[in-house]
């Protein structure tokens, strides 16, 4: 079975904030992992994940908010909503399979 995986990044100061924003968008579930800056910057890519500039001069751990979607029409529309709607923050969407 698989399911749409979103992932945002965003500084530690916006977690709060954030994840108020998702679950007004509907998600559910939200795993928070932080990352360390030597790590965000060897897997990520330089156009499309650095939103806030200070993940890149601050040189300080990134927080990454995990959720889900599944897999069906209703959780692609809901997947839709979200990154329809939040911000002008990707989504970093890719299929995972449980």
């Amino acid at each position: 079975m698989k399911r749409i995986l979103g992932t945002v990044k965003i500084p530690d100061r916006l977690t709060e904030e954030m994840s108020n924003d998702l679950k007004k968008l509907g998600v559910g579930e939200i795993t928070e992992s932080v990352v360390e800056y030597d790590d965000f910057i060897r897997t990520s890519r330089m156009d499309y994940d650095f939103v806030y500039r200070e993940m890149i001069t601050d040189k300080k751990p990134v927080v990454y908010l995990d959720f889900y979607f599944e897999d069906t029409d209703e959780g692609r529309d809901a997947c839709y909503n979200v990154e329809f709607n939040l911000k002008q923050i990707p989504l970093n969407l890719r299929y995972e399979f449980k």
